[in-house]
């Protein structure tokens, strides 16, 4: 039986309704019923595929293979899209709740409490997360700088009028290089020290600090402050400009909870900026000690020296000579005694 049979404008104008069919209410209903099943067939045979993006929701537990009715919902408009997942897809994804997803699958029709209502059916879930993906490709793009930076170690200079770079905030309240320059002591003068005050918040800018250095020592210092404060100090322009930086580089950051990926690249990373006085004040009065020690062992050395070419033993004459020498001695005394037989 043909539900909708086509009848002529005529025919319809004479309002002849002998010719209709006579439904019941349960019958119409099924036909209506019969109609939406066409529409959802229609969207069966629509296979092409769609990549859709959203925040999984959660589902009511249920004991069947797959959620029928899995959210799916737009972060910015807050809109929800039903899902048709298997559980074994979101299991291979090692998705649920709360995770940022791709979702590939099929626009489908479901016929539901007598409306046809938006369903989609999955075929693939990818985790997708834009906040976590910038994440890691900040970390792929260190780790890529960190492969390729020199790692060689630069030693503490021992030259005695080594030269120093200061690089420091710019901040007027900030008072770490204070700090810094009391622990260094005043065995350093003045002129053997630049200090370069650099906006430490700017990566590009602390990485030009960094390659104006033509010092024996560069030092980095900083106070304590946010985790995000030290973001810049483990910025790609920053670590390769330290790592190929020819000074001993020395790290004085805020505090001991202030871990940063610029103490692989260093040659010593203090734990604050007064620390990292202490160790140059500390290493030059290795320095100097060595070089005295040495001075000092030149100078023994130099006076064994003197003291052994005053004592030494004159070379003996050769034995042949020596008797050559005894001979004529022993002549000249024979004639001696001969003469004076004779005289007397």
């Amino acid at each position: 039986m043909d539900a909708f049979p086509r009848r002529s404008r005529s025919s319809s104008a004479a309002g002849d309704t002998t010719t209709l069919t006579v439904l019941s209410p349960l019958q119409v209903q099924d036909l209506f019923s019969a109609r939406l099943d066409e529409i959802c067939a229609a969207f069966d045979e629509w296979g092409f595929p769609l990549v859709v993006a959203g925040q999984l929701g959660d589902a009511a537990p249920n004991a069947y293979p797959k959620y029928y009715q899995l959210p799916l919902t737009d972060p910015q408009f807050g809109t929800t899209l039903a899902l048709e997942v298997q559980k074994s897809i979101l299991a291979r994804a090692e998705v649920g709740p709360g995770d940022h997803v791709h979702v590939t699958g099929m626009l489908r029709a479901r016929q539901y409490r007598g409306q046809v209502v938006l369903r989609f059916e999955v075929v693939a879930v990818e985790l997708h997360d834009p906040d976590r993906q910038k994440v890691e490709r900040v970390e792929r793009s260190v780790l890529d700088v960190l492969r390729g930076l020199p790692c060689a170690f630069h030693p503490y200079p021992t030259r005695p009028d080594a030269r120093l770079l200061l690089i420091h905030s710019a901040a007027s309240s900030a008072l770490v290089a204070e700090d810094f320059l009391q622990a260094l002591g005043g065995a350093w003068r003045p002129e053997r020290v630049r200090s370069l005050p650099t906006a430490m918040n700017d990566p590009g800018r602390l990485a030009e600090a960094i390659r104006t250095c033509r010092e024996d020592i560069i030092v980095l210092i900083r106070g304590g402050g946010d985790v995000s404060d030290f973001v810049v100090f483990e910025n790609p322009l920053v670590l390769e400009a330290l790592a190929v930086c020819p000074a001993h580089r020395v790290l004085g950051l805020g505090h001991t909870a202030n871990r940063t990926l610029a103490e692989r690249v260093v040659d010593h990373a203090a734990t604050t900026p007064a620390d990292a006085g202490h160790y140059i004040r500390r290493m030059s009065g290795r320095v100097w000690q060595e070089q005295e020690e040495a001075r000092a062992q030149q100078e023994e050395m130099a006076a064994l020296r003197d003291s052994v070419t005053q004592t030494v033993v004159p070379e003996r004459t050769p034995i042949g000579t020596r008797l050559r020498n005894g001979l004529i001695l022993l002549a000249i005394g024979v004639a001696l005694g001969l003469l004076l037989t004779r005289l007397l």
